[in-house]
């Protein structure tokens, strides 16, 4: 060994905790790895929302491996007359399953793929939130048990909530770095929240909601009296550089949400959130608000063991990082109940997201902080007069683990991958989530035999994708063109250099209105200019981003250069 690192016992520390750490981060991984095993050894787990999430990663792969990197109408679908699916979805999933599937060049180990990394993402994220709060060893701990915590496993193997279930991969990020942020407000930091707020915008909108939420009280609670006047400009400019990458998206979903149906023209009892709040009934008749009150208390049977560290420390004071994720933990579980009616009533982002009991996602994120925070007193009961506690707080989570276990993933309706092919096949053309139907659209049609209907007319489709379609038409009596698609207001039409007038029949399909003489019809879906404008704003945003971190990493590499130390923090302490 050189006299240079004897010198410097620092330099021993660090390789002696990276290393233990790197073991740490291997059984996160092993854990999370193993937990999809199921899934590969008999089938993906399906549900009814995997053949609407199916429904559009195909026609979306399609799109982008054709060179339309983001596309804006979903034509397949309804039988061939699409819906705006693509323009108010978040996208990020679907690129990443998009970018795994071109490398697999198969949907079904592509699935497996991209699930299994985000139960690894998900895991590791809480890792890195949890160590910056009390430590890499309660960070294994944390994550193990959010792999395993029961809300989080049916997401995949019983609901199918897959969108929901990648934000869960990514909502520990977006905490890590609000945490980072108010320790130290520097450009990587901001970057790294202004990255993992845009994926979570565009990954799940009902969790976006519900997450915001939760990063403002968290935010709020990790404030330090001397440093606030810098952190929260550092967190306000993290938000809207994040706004900035994701307005691509969010810019389209917001100036064009009144020309869906969503819930304006007839809103679905089991969509309403006033009759989806955890415990507002225990009726087996709402299957959803029955289900998801099972699942809270398998959670809080898992999350029990906590309760040991709130008895034993309660009385000497709750050091702040506890007591945030106290309150944060507290917050989610009350927003899921009747108790804030008056405050959902009131929110309609809040509304919009349907299911208070959403608000599990955030528990089964914040909750296992507390069982790993209360290892150190576990074996202090253990060893004291007060064991049969200890006992009864690890039955309870064996419990918990065992239900997991034998009903949520043991349970879950598998589909080996000749099921999995056929299903997939089943799914194109197939009927859509009526909420995505443009307004006027009506869900039963009056059918037509080809790509387009014209009386007295002889006609021929040149080409037909998804947003554009070219027809040869005959002379003959001048009339309206009824195109198999619905109509939305992007749509036109031309012959030649002569714009046509478009708009909706009575049941919201397309009507193109014809000239008399022979001619050749182009209806195409025409992005509009903000659509152009949004893109370059979150490419600047990006370009941002790329800066910050550049330049704060460059930085940071000096100062650590010129101490003569390597990048690195030390192992977080609790605060008094």
């Amino acid at each position: 060994m050189s006299s240079r690192a004897v010198s410097n016992p620092n330099s021993i520390l660090r390789a002696f905790q990276f290393h233990s750490e790197s073991r740490q981060i291997a059984l996160v991984v092993a854990v999370s790895v193993a937990i999809i095993l199921p899934a590969v050894f008999f089938g993906i787990p399906s549900n009814l929302d995997l053949r609407n999430h199916f429904r559009f990663a195909l026609p979306f792969y399609d799109a982008v491996t054709g060179g339309d990197l983001y596309p804006g109408w979903l034509a397949e679908s309804n039988g061939g007359y699409g819906d705006a699916s693509f323009r108010f979805y978040p996208p990020a999933l679907y690129y990443l399953m998009t970018a795994v599937r071109l490398v697999t060049s198969n949907w079904y180990a592509a699935t497996l793929i991209t699930f299994g990394f985000l139960f690894v993402a998900g895991a590791v994220g809480v890792y890195f939130w949890t160590k910056s709060l009390f430590g890499s060893r309660i960070g294994m701990w944390a994550a193990i048990v959010f792999t395993l915590a029961p809300y989080h496993l049916n997401q995949f193997y019983q609901a199918s909530l897959l969108a929901e279930f990648a934000a869960c991969s990514v909502l520990p990020f977006t905490l890590w770095f609000v945490e980072r942020t108010c320790q130290k407000q520097s450009a990587t930091n901001i970057a790294g929240l202004a990255i993992t707020y845009a994926l979570l915008i565009l990954t799940h909108l009902p969790l976006t909601v519900l997450g915001s939420l939760a990063l403002l009280v968290y935010a709020l609670c990790r404030l330090r009296p001397d440093n606030w006047k810098r952190t929260l400009p550092a967190l306000t400019s993290a938000v809207l550089l994040g706004l900035l990458l994701s307005s691509f998206y969010w810019v389209t979903m917001i100036a064009e949400k009144n020309w869906i149906r969503a819930d304006q023209v007839q809103r679905e009892s089991s969509v309403d959130y006033r009759l989806n709040f955890l415990f507002s009934t225990f009726s087996p008749d709402n299957l959803n608000v029955w289900w998801m009150n099972i699942l809270m208390f398998s959670s809080a049977l898992m999350f029990a063991p906590a309760l040991i560290l709130l008895w034993k420390r309660y009385r000497q004071g709750v050091n702040n990082q506890l007591r945030t994720v106290l309150i944060l933990v507290t917050f989610a579980i009350v927003m899921a109940t009747q108790l804030t009616l008056p405050i959902w009533n009131r929110v309609k982002p809040l509304q919009e997201t349907q299911f208070p009991w959403r608000w599990l996602a955030v528990v089964s994120i914040v909750g296992p902080l507390l069982v790993a925070a209360s290892l150190p007193a576990w074996f202090e009961v253990a060893r004291s007069k007060m064991r049969p506690l200890f006992l009864i707080a690890m039955a309870g989570m064996l419990v918990s683990l065992t239900f997991s276990l034998s009903h949520i993933v043991r349970e879950a309706k598998f589909l080996p991958a000749p099921e999995f092919a056929s299903t997939l096949a089943s799914i194109r053309g197939s009927e859509g989530v009526g909420q995505w139907l443009p307004v006027m659209a009506q869900e039963h049609v009056k059918e037509i035999s080809g790509d387009i209907e014209l009386a007295g007319r002889q006609f021929e489709t040149v080409l037909k994708s998804p947003e554009k379609r070219v027809f040869s038409v005959a002379a003959g009596t001048a009339g309206d063109a009824r195109v198999r698609t619905y109509y939305y207001p992007h749509w036109r039409a031309s012959a030649g250099q002569e714009k046509l007038a478009v708009r909706p029949t009575d049941d919201g399909v397309l009507l193109v209105s014809v000239p008399s003489e022979a001619t050749t019809i182009t209806v195409e879906f025409v992005e509009p200019q903000r659509t152009r404008i949004s893109a370059i704003i979150s490419m600047a945003g990006l370009l941002i981003a790329a800066s910050l971190i550049f330049f704060g990493g460059r930085r940071k590499y000096s100062v650590s250069r010129r101490v003569g130390i390597a990048d690195g923090q030390p192992e977080p302490r609790l605060e008094s």
